[in-house]
């Protein structure tokens, strides 16, 4: 397939190149669930190949990717997702400048073969293509504010980062820079011309969302509430089988009887740790139930809610239920995380949220609007 001519007028700058891309990783997901029965699950992605993404793609928006082109090697076996792109089709627009469906399929084409032994989902293209879409407008317009306050950078942060670029993709494809640049018929220049622009929207980026020590303080101070952490004992009754699945409706209403009478032992002052490692089912039972301190977002719902409620030393007045079963719950003890604990975790969200806000506040003024096809709705 040989590459369309994009029209010049009206679209992003983007150097003309042509190439294959011959590179197959695997992504690899690991969901892990925290000990606790009552602890929300937690999931993290592990992605062997977010290097490679990450390194070749997100730099730039793709900055090698001015053109992938899959004529010069015919009989390379097509990844197992592909998706075909309207050259002129209009994307997305920046005032009078177009994002086209030729420029967006120059940065998806590398993903898919990144990504060559996964079949994506319809969902899943659509949400990597969103998020191409929204770097190459973000890159667009904070290189152009870059540019009006004359921010730069050196040859020698560009020279830098070109060198860590290339390590990554030799430690990534296991190709060696003059291999890689032979295979994929690319230049030095060409790569820093486009990384350029980059990294100087980046720099543009921090510099304008910088949060001081005072501000974050500030913050913590009127919202101190959210930092409140308290600590809690439980017995639980569970209404799951070993499978997971919710036992009958019947056998539930015994286990309610047996929970009620284990309640009806603590409010009388039994000893709760002796009650906890008698009675409950939870992995936190040897330990008397002791959960330890925990904050806001951190347990299921209705346990946050009834945990945080109590008073210093207080036991549930009645039973608390979740998907897992019955909960009695003692809260132990309560204290407000340091400043100092939660500062940098601070600093790093007001930052994101300044960013968020100067991003919006741009593409309002540069007038961004992306076609309807190309936005990612809401699932109902």
């Amino acid at each position: 397939m040989s590459e369309e001519k994009n029209p010049k007028e009206n679209t992003l700058d983007e150097p003309k190149n042509s190439d294959n891309v011959n590179s197959k990783k695997d992504d690899v997901s690991d969901e892990k669930n925290t000990d606790n029965k009552v602890k929300k699950r937690e999931i993290k992605l592990n992605n062997k190949t977010l290097k490679a993404i990450v390194a070749i793609v997100a730099v730039g928006a793709i900055c090698l990717g001015g053109g992938y082109v899959f004529g010069k090697e015919a009989g390379r076996k097509l990844p197992a997702t592909s998706k075909h792109y309207n050259s002129s089709e209009v994307v997305a627009t920046i005032g009078d400048k177009k994002i086209t469906g030729e420029m967006l399929r120059k940065r998806m084409e590398p993903l898919f073969y990144l990504n060559a032994k996964t079949t994506m989902t319809d969902d899943e293209i659509r949400s990597y293509e969103s998020n191409m879409i929204e770097t190459m407008i973000t890159s667009d317009i904070l290189s152009s504010e870059a540019a009006k306050e004359k921010i730069s950078i050196t040859n020698d942060q560009l020279d830098a980062q070109y060198n860590n670029l290339m390590s990554s993709i030799e430690s990534a494809m296991g190709m060696t820079k003059e291999e890689f640049l032979k295979q994929f018929d690319l230049t030095e220049k060409y790569i820093k011309d486009d990384m350029k622009k980059e990294l100087v929207a980046s720099k543009y980026l921090n510099e304008k969302s910088k949060v001081t020590d005072k501000e974050a303080e500030n913050y913590y101070n009127k919202n101190k509430s959210n930092y409140l952490q308290v600590r809690a004992s439980h017995i639980l009754i569970k209404t799951v089988d070993d499978k997971g699945k919710q036992v009958s409706s019947s056998k539930k209403a015994e286990l309610k009887k047996e929970a009620e009478e284990i309640l009806k032992k603590a409010q009388a002052g039994e000893d709760f740790a002796t009650l906890a490692k008698k009675y409950s089912e939870d992995s936190s039972a040897e330990s008397g139930g002791d959960l330890g301190f925990f904050g806001k977002g951190q347990m299921v719902e209705s346990f946050e809610k009834a945990a945080f409620a109590l008073k210093k030393g207080e036991v549930s007045n009645k039973l608390v239920e979740s998907d897992y079963g019955y909960h009695i719950i003692k809260k132990t003890d309560e204290k407000y995380q340091p400043f100092e604990e939660v500062k940098s975790d601070l600093v790093s969200s007001l930052t994101s949220e300044k960013q968020n806000l100067l991003i919006q506040n741009l593409k309002e003024k540069y007038n961004v609007k992306i076609t309807d096809k190309y936005q990612m709705k809401a699932k109902e």
